[in-house]
């Protein structure tokens, strides 16, 4: 039984990491800490595109994804690190759902 249990687990967790990252990018996103660059990102503005590590807004280069984290606890949010281009700061946001 316990066994049974691991495995539906397992088979659980690897279904929600299917979604590919920038998949898992592409939803609204909270400023928490460090550069600016809004108080609130959403992804479904059609302004702003992901294109690999890069976040374009109005088709220039606005951001580079520096670090993305996905968690899968009940409880936590998932973080994206954003860097400035220009200067290179980073900015940390938080997930809030699609």
């Amino acid at each position: 039984m316990k066994t049974i249990k691991f495995t539906l687990i397992i088979v659980l967790l690897t279904l929600l990491s299917c979604e590919s990252r920038n998949d898992s990018v592409k939803t609204n996103w909270k400023y928490v800490e460090g550069y600016h660059f809004g108080d609130f990102l959403s992804f479904e503005n059609e302004n702003i595109k992901i294109h690999g590590d890069t976040i374009y807004r109005d088709s220039l280069p606005y951001a580079i994804i520096e670090n993305f984290e996905k968690t899968f606890l009940f409880g936590t949010e998932n973080k994206l690190t954003l860097k400035n281009i220009e200067t290179g700061e980073l900015g940390l946001y938080t997930s809030k759902g699609k």
